[in-house]
């Protein structure tokens, strides 16, 4: 008996594929990866893209990952890593993606760093695909300043993308740039709140939480629910835990996904994150430039998940 020989390497024959996808006519719409990440994504250490992936992915999603910009480790205790631009291929990847009639329906972003062309793509996806649910985590500055190769160009390209997003999360530094405010060594809650209402009313966002906040030892995050300034914080330890800002965000996005409410999702990250830095702690051992562990964010999940 003669036989047709296929190929694969997921376990399927391509004549199974091709029979399951014959009615996949051209304009079709891929909803796979619904979930879009977008951030600089570096090949060692526990930050941004190696910690948002993972966990959307706990939490079931199948996410679709845009790196702005490839980092050899994070920039955190390294040395000045080597570095490849996503200037050229972001275009080429919206092409394909465009032709594939692939869309994203929710997306989380974070760091872009400071090329422009970046932004320029990021804001023209975001208004060709207009996702219901987009989290924008900035990442240009911190402790008063700018970050190194940062300039107030890139604090506007933020501000830019708020036109496309739902939900805003920058640090106290950053809601002062983007306010042109001078950052304070010290600030006050009715000075928190005038700034909560000013950043929502530039942004045009109601959904607006300032992060970093130290309060009485307490290290948390403040924004606005019925007119009231509110506080969800965690005992400050001592140490930088390079990573716990985008765990944060990342635990944000996809309780917001979970239809918790806004002031739900910030307590639950915050109260994650603050669980996952205790742990971490605990590994006496593990080198402290490879950031923040996630082993026990992964069993809240499932447990929170039912699994």
């Amino acid at each position: 008996m003669q036989t047709t020989k296929t190929t694969s390497t997921i376990g399927y024959s391509s004549s199974w594929y091709n029979e399951k996808n014959k009615n996949l006519s051209k304009g079709a719409v891929i909803t796979a990866n619904e979930t879009l990440l977008i951030e600089d994504l570096s090949t060692v250490g526990s930050v941004s893209m190696s910690i948002a992936a993972p966990v959307v992915t706990v939490f079931g999603e199948q996410p679709a990952i845009l790196p702005s910009i490839l980092l050899s480790t994070h920039t955190g205790g390294f040395g000045q890593p080597a570095s490849v631009s996503m200037e050229t291929a972001i275009p080429e990847f919206r092409l394909h993606w465009q032709t594939a009639d692939v869309r994203f329906k929710n997306v989380l972003i974070g760091y872009l760093g400071n090329n422009q062309k970046v932004y320029h793509e990021v804001n023209n996806l975001l208004k060709a695909d207009q996702p219901n649910l987009v989290v924008l985590d900035p990442a240009f500055a911190d402790h008063g300043k700018l970050y190194t190769g940062m300039t107030a160009v890139v604090v506007e390209n933020y501000l830019q993308l708020c036109k496309h997003v739902q939900v805003f999360l920058p640090n106290f530094t950053e809601a002062c740039l983007i306010l042109n405010r001078k950052v304070p060594e010290h600030v006050t809650k009715s000075e928190l709140a005038i700034i909560l209402a000013e950043l929502s009313k530039k942004t045009g966002l109601s959904k607006v939480a300032i992060t970093g906040i130290e309060r009485d030892n307490q290290i948390g995050t403040v924004f606005m629910s019925d007119q009231q300034v509110k506080y969800v914080s965690s005992q400050k330890v001592s140490g930088d835990y390079f990573g716990t800002g985008d765990l944060f965000s990342s635990l944000v996005f996809e309780f917001l996904l979970n239809q918790e409410s806004f002031e739900t999702a910030l307590t639950l990250a915050n109260q994650w994150t603050s669980e996952a830095v205790a742990d971490t702690i605990k590994q006496i051992s593990r080198d402290p430039r490879m950031g923040v562990r996630l082993q026990t964010v992964f069993s809240k999940i499932l447990a929170y998940k039912g699994s």
